[in-house]
């Protein structure tokens, strides 16, 4: 199963729309919108992006996207967990993928070998295990080395880099396909790691060592850093149109492509000074119509948005009231028509899009879309109509 045949796999139009209307909650994934944001990023580095799907394609579905970036011509995918890069091939997907995850036994170094998965390393004790793995299977393995140019987190040591690298390239089955490093996003320090990062690669080109694809800007440096670019970049949350920080929308325009739903579950009277919700949270200040929507923190739903969520219904925003529970939260819809399973969007792309969303909440984008929880049901959509559905 490759490329399109992965959305020719999937029900009919008419089927996906009969199941969501028997989903209590689901989340609806544009990919048009992911299709709008990688021409744009596209354009503005010129050079070849490989996305970075980790967290299940920051909540929007592994699958699903890499299949759609597939057939938009991407090549090659990031992962940060074996599991992930598992997925992509179980699904039959035959891209690249440069897993991240490190790995700890003889039988995952064979997993990889095998399904032609790269494999990121940093010591030499690593590519040797790698290197086994691939002359017991009668096969090569592709690296990417992963330089520590000051972040501080895993790699080798830049000024230790060039040595390393010299090293693993002797193994006789190890293909060294790139080196890669990650910025600390201080000016500053970037501009500091960006030079460390090619110095290490001007030194293995004296050893007569090519160091394949250079990459260190991921969607922070294609924002800021042009000079970054090198031969490759790694966008993740700009895919999926959401900045990674607060006013570098000037630099490029994204298309949210996540909207998160839900119906209603029970619709009651309350009475001025009755209290609601666990430790009594929220108390009545008047006579009210709640609405019990079934989605809490469990879901991704943020126990942040306690009292202060705002939920579209009925074309109004209307607040949380009480605790977000694992499974619940309420809103307020007094002066509203609304009845058990009308739809209420929980995140969209209003008042209510994801970076105010994990603002009220308190907590990141990235925290807010990599918390959805994987067993909600995501629904594909091309030219406005669903051609695909996970999981099935």
């Amino acid at each position: 199963m490759e490329m399109s045949v992965y959305f020719a796999s999937q029900p009919p139009s008419g089927e996906i729309e009969e199941m969501v209307e028997g989903f209590p909650s689901w989340i609806e994934v544009d990919l048009d919108a992911i299709t709008w944001n990688l021409e744009a990023i596209r354009r503005r580095v010129g050079v070849e992006v490989i996305p970075c799907i980790k967290a299940n394609a920051y909540g929007h579905g592994l699958v699903p996207v890499a299949a759609h970036l597939m057939e938009l011509g991407v090549r090659r995918f990031l992962v940060a967990k074996l599991p992930e890069a598992l997925m992509l091939r179980e699904a039959g997907l035959s891209c690249g993928i440069i897993n991240m995850d490190p790995l700890y036994s003889m039988r995952d170094y064979e997993a990889v070998v095998r399904l032609g998965i790269t494999q990121v390393v940093y010591t030499l004790e690593a590519a040797r295990r790698l290197n086994e793995a691939a002359e017991r299977l009668g096969e090569r393995a592709g690296v990417f080395v992963k330089i520590d140019t000051g972040l501080g987190r895993v790699g080798v040591r830049y000024d230790e880099a060039s040595a390393l690298i010299e090293r693993l390239t002797r193994l006789p089955n190890i293909d060294l396909e790139g080196v890669f490093s990650t910025f600390m996003e201080v000016p500053e320090v970037d501009r500091v790691q960006l030079e460390r990062l090619l110095r290490v690669c001007e030194e293995l080109e004296r050893r007569g060592i090519d160091p394949g694809t250079r990459s260190i800007a991921s969607s922070y440096g294609i924002l800021h850093h042009p000079d970054s670019y090198l031969d490759a970049v790694r966008p993740g949350i700009t895919l999926f149109g959401v900045h990674p920080e607060e006013g570098s929308e000037a630099f490029m325009e994204l298309r949210q492509a996540l909207v998160f739903k839900a119906r209603v579950e029970q619709v009651k009277w309350v009475e001025e000074g009755e209290p609601l919700t666990y430790n009594r949270r929220f108390t009545a200040p008047r006579r009210m119509k709640i609405a019990t929507i079934h989605v809490g923190y469990y879901d991704g739903y943020p126990r942040g948005l306690t009292n202060k969520g705002l939920d579209l219904i009925s074309g109004e925003y209307r607040r949380v009231v009480g605790t977000v529970s694992l499974n619940h939260h309420l809103i307020d819809v007094t002066g509203l028509e609304v009845k058990p399973g009308d739809v209420v969007e929980l995140i969209g792309r209003g008042k209510n899009n994801v970076r105010r969303v994990a603002e009220i909440a308190g907590i990141t984008p990235y925290q807010l879309l990599t918390s959805l929880n994987p067993m909600t049901p995501r629904v594909y959509y091309k030219n406005g109509k669903p051609i695909a559905i996970e999981p099935k």
